[in-house]
């Protein structure tokens, strides 16, 4: 055989090798897991319905015992919540009551000042995120 029969041979040597040129493997994707996230901002005292919610996968590494799972999802609906949820927040099981003494919950609330309405909390939220955001860089000259 010549040696440019041998450079022919070269492409079928790849294919039957199933190496592909030009590309190397992959990592496997990571493992997902599916959580419960709030699909709009509600407010602290707030009862959820099912419509609040959707499942959403994530990173397995993400996830703790502490997120609500799509599995158990009906035993937070009907629920209040303690604290204002953004639209996109992971769902924990820390964010709903424990008593069902709600005189608790709205002494709190209005112990703490919090605004009446979902909006107004979140507001409120992105303001102190904002705040930190800003206190944690350095200043600009």
């Amino acid at each position: 055989m010549r040696p440019h029969h041998l450079l022919m041979l070269a492409p079928l040597l790849v294919v039957v090798m199933g190496a592909r040129p030009g590309k190397e493997p992959r990592a496997p994707a990571p493992e997902q897991v599916s959580i419960i996230v709030a699909v709009r901002d509600i407010a602290a005292g707030e009862r959820v319905t099912e419509a609040d919610f959707t499942a959403l996968l994530v990173p397995k590494e993400w996830v703790t015992t502490s997120l609500v799972k799509p599995d158990s999802r009906e035993y937070i609906i009907g629920q209040r919540v303690l604290l204002p949820v953004m639209k996109g927040d992971l769902i924990s099981w820390s964010l709903f009551e424990t008593t069902r003494d709600s005189t608790i919950r709205e002494s709190c609330a209005s112990a703490s000042g919090q605004p009446a309405t979902a909006a107004e909390q979140v507001s409120r939220a992105r303001q102190v995120l904002l705040e930190r955001q800003r206190q944690g860089t350095p200043a600009e000259h």
